[in-house]
């Protein structure tokens, strides 16, 4: 048995998964930011990997992390969303005496989607995480396409306005500070007067509210926001398929037929005739940690 771990933006997913890379069980919790998080992290991990190895011969436990994995050293360094610096490792590693495998969480959801879920058909292709931030995997003839001095590829932090607001990693104007699932959820929370609601009971309120002009508004800006930052990915990388992921796919009824539709008709593209199919994740959750262990 493997131990496959997502940690996300705000929660933790730890499966516990067979040889055939299916998930036999699963523990999921939502995290927040406090000053303590890494040492509260690290003793989540430590007691689920604890939990599981009381019943079952744990041989690998993989670890996928938004920043950026620092295999040598066993540590994942500037998970910005998080706040924290660096995350390491080593003391779980020693107290379990199992081979750890550390991956870049988008990177680790765009494995499994490539290998079981929506990109399999495809050798050419994009995952995008659209959730907290914007993760991202990119895949050219078949394979993942690595960086060696950092995880590269980050394209939530392509820009797509010089002058726009801050990111979380220090820049101006990203594509994750316009498009990631989080700052449209917390703009249309603010709209409607609402806190401390659930994203599905936001997803309802949306839907009732759907023709109010700032609502609409809201909409058509997402996703003339999205479509710039996908046209400079199609252009760079011309995949046959664009996979979108996270809270994305809970929030398709708003925006799926809708951004499918723009795509084809306004073409901001090089290649206008070539449009890659947009498709939507077929893991969900599980993604991230069935690609930790692969």
């Amino acid at each position: 048995m493997k131990v496959g771990i997502d940690l996300g933006g705000s929660h933790i997913g730890v499966a516990l998964i067979n040889d055939k890379d299916e998930i036999v069980k699963k523990i999921e919790k939502d995290i927040e930011k406090s000053e303590n998080i890494s040492s509260e992290i690290l003793a989540m991990i430590d007691s689920y990997i604890s939990k599981f190895k009381e019943e079952y011969n744990i041989e690998l436990i993989g670890i996928a992390s938004p920043g950026n994995p620092k295999v040598n050293d066993l540590s994942i360094s500037n998970i910005v969303n998080l706040g924290i610096e660096k995350l390491d490792f080593k003391d779980i590693f020693q107290k379990h005496n199992i081979p750890i495998k550390l991956k870049n969480d988008s990177k680790s959801a765009g494995l499994a989607e490539f290998k079981y879920g929506s990109l399999k058909e495809y050798e050419d292709a994009v995952f995008l995480c659209l959730g907290t931030g914007i993760g991202s995997a990119v895949f050219l003839n078949g394979k993942l396409l690595h960086a060696n001095k950092h995880i590269g590829f980050e394209l939530g932090h392509i820009v797509i306005d010089r002058r726009g607001e801050q990111c979380n990693c220090g820049k101006k104007g990203c594509f994750e500070t316009y498009c990631a699932m989080k700052r449209f959820k917390e703009r249309a929370k603010k709209l409607l007067n609402l806190d401390n609601i659930s994203s599905e009971k936001l997803l309802e309120e949306i839907k009732n509210n759907k023709e109010a002009i700032c609502i609409s508004n809201l909409i058509d800006e997402y996703i003339d926001n999205l479509i710039i930052g996908l046209s400079n990915i199609i252009d760079i990388f011309e995949p046959e398929a664009i996979s979108f992921g996270g809270s994305f796919v809970y929030f398709k009824d708003l925006f799926y037929e809708k951004l499918v539709t723009e795509m084809q008709k306004r073409k901001y593209t090089f290649n206008k005739d070539d449009v890659p199919k947009i498709v939507l994740a077929e893991l969900k959750n599980d993604a991230g940690m069935i690609g930790a262990i692969l």
